[in-house]
């Protein structure tokens, strides 16, 4: 669980990342779990197979970093 603490605790999308991923081989994970990092980041991961859950988790960070660092370097 401290998986899911680290991923609370920090802002930095790199770092979400790659909790997500090494949380993917390093501990069972839940749809609570997905759920609850999900609502964290305000998207919503549709239902599916934990691992199918787990990417579509990935792949909605790797497109927050890539629009954050957009809108940083604008701003």
């Amino acid at each position: 669980m401290s998986f899911m603490m680290d991923f609370f605790e920090t802002d930095d999308l790199d770092e979400k990342y790659e909790l997500v991923c090494r949380m993917d081989v390093e501990e069972e994970v839940t749809d609570s779990m997905i759920d609850n990092m999900a609502a964290s980041l305000d998207v919503v991961i549709n239902d599916g197979t934990i691992d199918n859950r787990i990417e579509e988790l990935k792949r909605c960070l790797r497109t927050k970093k890539k629009y954050e660092s957009v809108r940083l370097r604008r701003g």
